[in-house]
This record gives C-alpha cells, sequence and structure tokens, in this order.
C-alpha cells in the first residue's frame, strides 16, 4: 500500500482507475490504512484477497471450505468492514481456483480473478460487463512480458471493445521478482491513451 499511494499522480494524469486487492488487512499499520484511504479517495476500487494469502485449493486438501470461508474470508472482511470497506470483487492468492471455489465465492463476490497461466494472452481480454470469472495477464518483471506484446494486447482490446485485464504487486521494488517499474506502467498507460480505451475497476465489468 505504501508503494501504491506513490503512483496516484501517474494513475490520476491519465484519468485510470486500478483495482487494488487487499489481503493481510488485519496487519496494516495506521499509516497503511491512512495509505488505502487515500487511494479510494481517488477513485480506485478497493477489493479483496483473503486474510492471509493462502493458497486456497491447497487448503482444501486438509481443510473443508467451511474453515476456509471462516480463516480466509469471513475473518478479513470483518476487519475492512469496520473500516468502511465493502469489497465487491475477489482475487485468487497465487491465482490458484478451482470450480468449487468459484461457485462458493460468487455467493458473496460479484466476481473472482484467477492468473492468466496459459500461453494464450488473449483470455486476459474481458468483457465490459457481466464478467464472473476474470484471469488476469500478469506483467510484473518476473513475467518477461514483452512491451511489444503488451502494446498488441491493448491494440486487440480497441479493436474487439473489451477489457485488457492486467496484475501487477510492488511498485519500483527491485527486492521483490513481482514489481512493476514506473516508466513500464506509464508506457502501458500511455499506450491505452494512445488508442483512445476507457479504465474500468473490475466491480465495473463484474455481473
Amino acid at each position: 500500500v505504501d508503494e501504491w499511494v506513490t503512483i496516484l499522480p501517474i494513475l490520476d494524469s491519465f484519468n485510470a482507475k486500478a483495482t487494488f486487492y487487499i489481503s493481510y488487512y488485519g496487519r496494516f499499520t495506521l499509516t497503511e490504512k491512512s495509505n488505502l484511504r487515500e487511494i479510494q479517495k481517488h477513485g480506485h476500487e478497493i477489493a479483496f484477497h483473503t486474510s492471509n494469502h493462502y493458497n486456497m485449493k491447497e487448503f482444501l486438501k486438509n481443510g473443508s471450505m467451511e474453515m476456509l470461508m471462516k480463516s480466509e474470508i469471513k475473518a478479513g472482511l470483518e476487519k475492512m468492514n469496520a473500516d468502511g470497506y465493502y469489497p465487491r470483487t475477489f482475487a485468487y492468492p497465487y491465482g490458484q481456483h478451482n470450480p468449487a471455489l468459484d461457485n462458493e465465492l460468487l455467493k458473496q463476490f460479484k466476481s473472482v480473478r484467477a492468473l492468466n497461466g496459459t500461453p494464450n494472452m488473449a483470455r486476459s481480454l474481458a468483457t465490459t460487463y457481466g464478467n464472473k470469472i476474470i484471469y488476469g495477464l500478469g506483467i510484473d518483471e518476473s513475467s518477461n512480458r514483452s512491451l511489444k506484446d503488451l502494446f498488441q494486447l491493448i491494440s486487440n482490446a480497441k479493436t474487439n471493445k473489451a477489457c485488457l485485464v492486467l496484475v501487477a504487486h510492488h511498485i519500483n521494488n527491485t527486492n521483490s521478482k513481482m514489481h512493476i517499474k514506473t516508466i513500464t506502467l506509464r508506457r502501458l498507460l500511455k499506450a491505452a491513451k494512445r488508442e483512445e480505451l476507457a479504465f474500468y475497476t473490475v466491480s465495473q465489468i463484474s455481473n
């Protein structure tokens, strides 16, 4: 959150709206909570990413669905609700999911977001409304995506009147492989602007 808040001026300059998925909310400091509130004030969506970022598929190998929903969904949501956050969309830790999890979570959330782990990058093109299961394309430095490919996907989104769902984690944090450089983010936003694309939160394109 302390990294995310630093890119608000960049997002504002392109009138871009992002969706920020939150886990570990119970460990947030007062400063982190303040920064999250600032992010929300800028019109971005605050969504949910579990209480403790467990791999939910792995959890179910030894635990019940009831236990999982209680510890990883209900517990974290109660803490967020107490501070005035009511997440409407969900992202799976590690992008791992199955139909049983999808069905259970879609009782509570408008959509669930997994990761596009296939060579078919076009799988991350969603419709502009009514999505229930969304497959985001990872664009952290560790993904080794070429800007050329991403620019082509942005162009495809324009041609197909679709929404391209991109996923990143840290911002300019070279201590983590899962980070995106500010300059890369800016280039992607410029490409979207050139194509005259609009920006949506995940809630806006969800069922």
